[in-house]
């Protein structure tokens, strides 16, 4: 059983006034709009002139309704995006910083020279590599030959024992 069916007035509590908004948003959203009281006061004549037609009134809250969301969506993607935007900022300046200046001075404080020499660990792993590398390869050549003159002899033929028993 309806109990507000006949009651043109709802009293609701809420905590906050955004708990309150979003009561209100709700009954808007569901076709349920305020009525305006009628007073004979000139603030009440001037505001009764704009809004004759409830339909209108109806039609404006709609759109009010979607420009506060539209409104949320962008402050979302804003404070999403913002973050992302200054580490980009931040990561291009220190790029751009460590190519110019660092790099400049790197080239001139130093000989060009002996910044491309090979440093001596370096130089004996890579002469370790080479002398791994040549004996693989000898391995290989002696494996190739073993494999290629290897002769094989047929096996000899079962041995007769009938006569044991």
């Amino acid at each position: 059983r309806n109990v507000y069916k006949d009651l043109r007035q709802i009293e609701l509590a809420c905590d906050s006034q955004e708990d309150v908004d979003s009561w209100k948003a709700s009954f808007l959203r569901a076709g349920v709009y305020p009525e305006k009281d009628q007073t004979e006061s000139e603030e009440g004549a001037q505001e009764n002139t704009f809004s004759m037609d409830p339909q209108l009134e109806r039609q404006v809250e709609t759109i009010r309704n979607l420009v506060d969301s539209y409104v949320g969506i962008i402050n979302k993607s804003i404070r999403d995006l913002m973050p992302k935007t200054i580490m980009h900022l931040m990561i291009n300046n220190t790029k751009d910083f460590i190519h110019s200046e660092l790099l400049a001075y790197l080239y001139s404080s130093a000989d060009q020279s002996s910044l491309m020499e090979e440093s001596a660990e370096q130089a004996q792993r890579r002469d370790e590599m080479l002398r791994m590398y040549h004996a693989l390869k000898e391995a290989l050549s002696i494996i190739g030959d073993i494999s290629t003159s290897t002769v094989s002899t047929p096996v000899p033929p079962p041995v007769d024992d009938t006569w044991l028993q």
